[in-house]
């Protein structure tokens, strides 16, 4: 029983379906989320799904704590791309999957023969029983908590993230690759920007308009005042230290990214697997990463889950697993050192500068993106 129809719960059950198991996935949500998610996957993981998307191919370029990456000096690259959006990815993935729609699962009991499950469903409520419970049911997962497990790490309150899409005059953007001009060299797209105000990067996605996202330490903020594009036109020209016209999206497109972040979360579940009850992806761990490295880390979760539920034996799950969320999370440690500001850190990226010119800090670097 997979608690949780997201990209990780839906690659638990098609690998299940291939190996042979028969199982079920339980959603609360009665229909797929219409909310703008991850805009891809990058790393190892993208191999994994090209009989769904034949098109995908390593990066030659990528970025890290701010740093751009010429990966075509790597003779394997493992940082793979896949521009798709997270709401077209469960949609292929959920094709031939049995999801129960509108079931929400209230509640855990197992004993030595397996375990049974209170849902609570469209036409009420019934009990349900197997062999295994698998949380894919987010960061605030339920089936977590309802196993006792806890959820250890740490939160960052002293930077507020904002992103949102936002149209971008034609002036503000170079004719040739679309930089933006802004004091000082014209900015790239698809990278996180330094600044002594702040980070930013700008990036368009499948010809929409441009998702915009700024980071800012100890900025002051009204937490009470909804997300607007003014907000984040005000924090831009903060991070920038010079404004840019920027407007909102038409009305008729959309769902629209238009977000304030207060907290950056980095946590990692005390256990994978209490009895009967296993966890992947975000259930698992959270990660405040750069670089959009959660899918690529969740659906190396459930591949390597479903194969040992399909053997039957889950004892080395956890031991198989935690060590690339662990990665991750120093990942993300990094890179926001990488970023954060004063002098402290300006001397810290050029030592980084001259380790990513080595052979050995390049390989590294892109390793820890392409994760496993």
């Amino acid at each position: 029983m997979i608690v949780g129809a997201g990209p990780v719960g839906l690659m638990v059950a098609r690998e299940l379906a291939r190996l042979g198991v028969p199982h079920v996935v339980l959603e609360a949500l009665a229909r797929p989320s219409e909310l703008p998610k991850a805009n891809g996957i990058v790393g190892r993981a993208v191999p994994l799904l090209r009989p769904l998307f034949p098109g995908a191919r390593p990066a030659p370029r990528f970025m890290y704590g701010g740093f751009a990456l010429d990966l075509r000096r790597l003779r394997d690259n493992p940082v793979w791309v896949l521009p798709v959006p997270q709401r077209r990815l469960e949609e292929v993935l959920a094709v031939g999957v049995p999801v129960r729609r509108g079931h929400t699962v209230g509640g855990l009991v197992a004993d030595p023969a397996g375990i049974e499950v209170s849902v609570e469903g469209p036409s009420g409520a019934y009990t349900l029983r197997g062999s295994y419970v698998v949380g894919c049911d987010g960061a605030h997962s339920f089936v977590r908590k309802a196993a006792g497990i806890s959820f250890d790490g740490s939160s960052d309150d002293g930077v507020v993230t904002r992103s949102a899409h936002v149209v971008l005059p034609r002036r503000a953007l170079t004719r040739v690759r679309g930089l933006l001009r802004a004091p000082g060299v014209p900015y790239r797209p698809y990278l996180f920007h330094r600044t002594a105000g702040g980070v930013f990067s700008f990036a368009r996605f499948g010809g929409g308009p441009h998702l915009v996202t700024t980071l800012e330490w100890g900025a002051g903020h009204d937490e009470t005042a909804p997300m607007t594009v003014g907000e984040l036109r005000e924090s831009l020209a903060r991070v920038l230290g010079s404004p840019v016209l920027l407007g909102s999206p038409p009305a008729s497109g959309g769902p629209y990214v238009l977000r304030r972040a207060t907290s950056r979360q980095n946590r990692i579940a005390s256990s994978y697997r209490a009895g009967r009850v296993l966890l992947a992806g975000d259930a698992a761990h959270v990660v405040a990463g750069f670089g959009g490295p959660a899918l690529n880390l969740g659906l190396f979760d459930a591949v390597e889950l479903a194969g040992r539920l399909a053997r039957d034996d889950v004892s080395g799950y956890d031991e198989a697993r935690r060590p690339f969320a662990q990665r991750v999370l120093a990942s993300a440690r990094e890179q926001a050192e990488l970023l954060a500001p004063g002098p402290s850190t300006d001397a810290l990226r050029v030592r980084f500068a001259a380790y990513l010119r080595t052979p050995e800090g390049l390989r590294r670097v892109a390793d820890t993106i392409g994760g496993g």
